[in-house]
Order: structure tokens, then sequence, then C-alpha cells
């Protein structure tokens, strides 16, 4: 039994006693979706703007080559409730929620039909700012809706751009902070924290906004398995608070006995609803069949491992800064060759600085040492044999379609030995050959980046969350990827807290423990992975 699921035994409430018989009418629910269809782009295109038919704006000749990114979507979401959207990376389910605050089609402009109204708000007349008043979002990378520099500033200036009264806002940012369990974090800068932390910031931002509903789009894609298990508690507080919560997830064992309906997508299409028990009755073999994670929390055996020597990349005494704050003191890990090792650890432990060292992004203090094969190699030398696939994929998009991006960078002669038709078609991304990259689901760019990492040939691959925003099948075919990386002789260091991708890949864990100053030193554990049968992939 989960955090989630405790919380909800100790309050009395199960999901299956939150939902009334049979569907929701519309005067009931908190959102209400009607025969919506979206096309993103598409003609015509007009700022802020619903209209029933292309007709309406005298544009009824104009013909659509694309297809529908939301199709025919009809969905009550009723107070109280926890609604759980899921399907394949881009079935829909990042678009279905912007339907619900308001950025489709006000901010991303389409061709959109039907109709949507939240909290008796009709969206197709209310303008942006309007519809921020009624909803409250935590995005798939939460850096993206940050206005200020620091956790406190950024907490407050919702309510400052709404004119709240200082004192009230003084006192909800503190409730925010107790409840969104980010008081430790209070005093520090945004780009000073971790993914998992900025993941955190964010939850309690949009629980602060007390808007009658709230959307987390992939929330738990940065945080470690505990601070999973907390947000499971959180989403347990605010079902018992009676707060309306609709969350696109991927990851899903931890929402069993929250979640009142789970509603599946595909290909823009809602396929099925189901109610929260019904859905995490499913077998294994069910869910495997409609393209889902494991309905139980995953576990990975590991047994301890002794350190030996051989070809692979070494660490010694490596110590690292930002400014005076010291980040990491490990006195010796080793990532050999030939396997795949998962770098786990607490958010904030230091994996990604970790990683950006590895990779020569950041230079180590004097006196540490990371070799090659025996060999000291400079920070420089590791930038030109080493890849990392960072934990937001955003920041390494360049060019104007996939096809480009897979060899952008490479000279006429790389780009000429590497078969970008089948590497797309590997990661499933060959119908999106032409387009832009910026226009893929979170998913879709996740592996788009990891083929155009393997189409570069390195010796050192780092791949940060690579599986963050992406459903079962691709974790699979992501984890195929990995050791078939490995048996090249390469060496592949994996930055994970999916422990389905452990159980998939791994064959060694290193775990990396936050420096103490107590301790005088970060603490490094390393572990094998015991394979199971069930969860092998070669």
């Amino acid at each position: 039994m989960n955090r989630g699921e405790k919380d909800m035994e100790h309050s009395g409430i199960s999901s299956a006693e939150s939902l009334d018989s049979g569907q929701s009418h519309h005067g009931n629910a908190v959102a209400h979706i009607d025969h919506v269809s979206f096309w993103y782009g598409s003609a015509p295109t007009r700022h802020s703007t619903y209209y029933t038919t292309a007709a309406d704006d005298g544009t009824a000749d104009v013909k659509r080559t694309d297809r529908a990114t939301l199709n025919d979507i009809s969905l009550d979401i009723r107070p109280g409730t926890i609604t759980l959207l899921c399907g394949a990376s881009g079935s829909g389910k990042t678009s279905a929620l912007q339907l619900l605050n308001g950025l489709v089609p006000h901010f991303h402009q389409g061709t959109i039909t039907g109709h949507v109204r939240v909290a008796d708000l009709d969206l197709s007349t209310a303008d942006l700012s309007a519809c921020g008043e009624v909803s409250a979002t935590v995005f798939q990378n939460p850096k993206t809706q940050f206005f200020t520099s620091a956790v406190r500033s950024e907490l407050a200036f919702r309510m400052e751009n709404h004119a709240v009264p200082r004192l009230q806002i003084v006192s909800n940012v503190a409730r925010a902070a107790r409840d969104g369990d980010i008081e430790e974090l209070m005093g520090r800068h945004l780009n000073e924290l971790s993914g998992g932390e900025l993941q955190k910031v964010a939850c309690a931002q949009a629980i602060g906004a007390d808007t009658p509903l709230l959307l987390f789009d992939e929330p738990t894609s940065n945080l470690s398995v505990d601070a999973i298990e907390e947000f499971a508690g959180m989403l347990a507080r605010l079902k018992r608070q009676g707060r309306t919560v609709v969350i696109a997830e991927h990851r899903l064992y931890f929402l069993k006995g929250l979640v009142d309906q789970a509603v599946l997508l595909d290909s823009g299409r809602i396929s099925e609803i189901m109610d929260g028990d019904e859905f995490f009755a499913q077998s294994d073999e069910a869910r495997r069949r409609r393209g889902l994670r494991s309905l139980e929390e995953p576990m990975v055996a590991t047994a301890p491992v002794t350190e030996q020597g051989g070809n692979g990349l070494a660490l010694d005494n490596l110590r690292f800064a930002y400014r005076k704050k010291a980040v990491l003191d490990i006195s010796h890990v080793q990532f050999p060759e030939g396997s795949v090792s998962a770098l786990v650890g607490a958010n904030g432990a230091g994996k990604s600085t970790l990683a950006r060292l590895i990779c020569g992004l950041l230079k180590e203090r004097g006196g540490s040492g990371i070799s090659l094969d025996g060999a000291t190699v400079s920070h420089r030398d590791r930038t030109r044999m080493s890849y990392i696939v960072m934990q937001d994929v955003h920041r390494q998009l360049f060019s104007e379609s996939l096809r480009k991006e897979v060899t952008l960078g490479q000279s006429s002669a790389e780009w000429e030995a590497v078969d970008v038709p089948s590497l797309l078609k590997e990661f499933d991304l060959e119908a999106y050959a032409d387009r832009h990259p910026l226009s893929l689901s979170g998913g879709q760019k996740q592996r788009l980046v990891i083929a155009s990492a393997i189409a570069c040939d390195k010796r050192v691959y780092v791949f940060d969350e690579p599986t963050s925003g992406v459903d079962y099948r691709h974790l699979i075919a992501i984890a195929k990827r990995l050791r078939s990386l490995a048996r090249s002789g390469s060496i592949v260091i994996v930055i994970t807290h999916d422990t389905e991708l452990l159980r998939a890949c791994a064959d060694r864990i290193v775990t990396l423990h936050a420096l103490s100053e107590s301790e005088g030193g970060s603490h490094i554990q390393v572990e094998s992975v015991v394979r199971q049968e069930e969860a092998e992939i070669r």
C-alpha cells in the first residue's frame, strides 16, 4: 500500500465511494468538455477564438492535410475527484490539459470545434487571464512556468499580479510552502535547484493558487521514489480537502487508491473511460496491451559488488562546488565499459552536476582525477568523446526537422554513414520526419534526442532521465537500445528515478548520497542488479 492509499484509508474515503453511479451531468461538473476537436496551426488561425466550424470564419473551403491533435473529446470532471489522463506519448494528454487551462487555443493557436467550460466560465469568450483564475497547472517542464529567480518570490508572483493584499500573500506563501513540503527550499534561488526540486516548487505554486481546478502534466517525471510517495500523500490531502485534480501521467502505481476515473487517450481520441478501482484491477497482460506502465510499485533486487579494474571511466578524489557551496566530494567510483550503470539518488544529491562533469561541461576542482581506460582525460577531451542527453531536452533541439536534427553538427562523411530513416523508425518517429522538433510531445522529443545521441557514435553516453514522459512500449525500446550501446563497448551511464527502467536494463546501480560535511564527503554505494527473468531486456 503506497502513501496515497494509506492517507485515503485513514480518511475513510475510497475512490469508488467518491464516484456517483453513472456519468455526471454537466450541471455538477467543475469542468465540461463537449465534443472538442483541435488542430494545431491549421487554418483558420485567429487569436483567442473559439468557433464551432471553419465556416464561421468564412473559410469552409480550407483543406486540412494534418491529423487532429484532439478528436471529438467529451469529458466531465466532477468536484472533489482525481481524473487520470493516460496513453502513449503523443496521444493528446498535454493538449487535453491545455484545453482546460485555456492555452488551447488562446496561446497555442489553431482550429477548434466544440466547447469547454471550467467553473461556469465559458472558455470560448473568456480571455487568457480569466482562464488563469479557474485553474492552475504544473507543466511537464516546470522551468517554462517560472517568472522570478527565487522560490519565495515565485510563490508570491501569481498573487502579486492579481493585487492580493500583502499580508494575505505572506500567509498564503507560507501555507503553500507547508502544503507543498518545500519549506526547506524557501531561501533558495531557482537556478540552484535540481529538476525534482523545481517540480516540487511548481506543485506548491499551483496548490497555493487555490483555484477550482488543479492540472498536473507528468508531475513525477523528475521525482525520486521517496518524493513520488510524498506527492501521492499530497494528492490524498488535496482530495480530503475537496480539491478537483486532473493529472496526465505515465507512471501509474502511486495513484492506486486515489484515482476516481481513468481516461485512456489514443491518437487524440478517448478510447476508454474506467473508474479508478476497475483501472487498477486490470491484469498485467491487459495493461501491457494498452501500452501502460506498471500498476504495482516496481522493485529491483540488488547485491553488493566489489569494484574491479578494467576499461572504463574512473573518478578519483572528484570535487566540485558552485561558488562556495560544495556539491560533490567523491573518493572513487568506476563506470565500466560494456555495462549499463544507473546513477540514482535523492533529488538535489548532485547527479546532474556529476553528469556535466563527466561530459566536460563543468570543470572539476584541482586535484580531481577523471581517467578513461587508465589514462587521465581533461574536460575538453571528455567533451569530444561523450554525449549527454539532458533532463531538459528542449535545450538540445535546434534544427527545423527531425530528419535534420538527428545528424545536426556532423560532417558530411559522418552524416552519410548514419541511417536516419532506420533510427527514426526505431524510436517510432518516422511519421514525423519532416516536422519541427518543437511540435512534438515531451516523450517524442525525448526519443528524438536519444536518436541524435546514438547517431554521434561516442565512447561515453550519459542519459539524464531518458524515460521521463515515455510510455511503456517506448521505455522498453529505449532500454533495449541502451543495452545494445553497452554491448558495443560504450560506457553507458543512466541517471534515473525510474525503477521500471532500472529493472529493464541496468547492470549496476550507483547510489549518490548528498554531500554531508559531517561525514567528510559524498557517500557512494555500488550494487549489482540481480536480474529477474520477467524484467530482463536483452
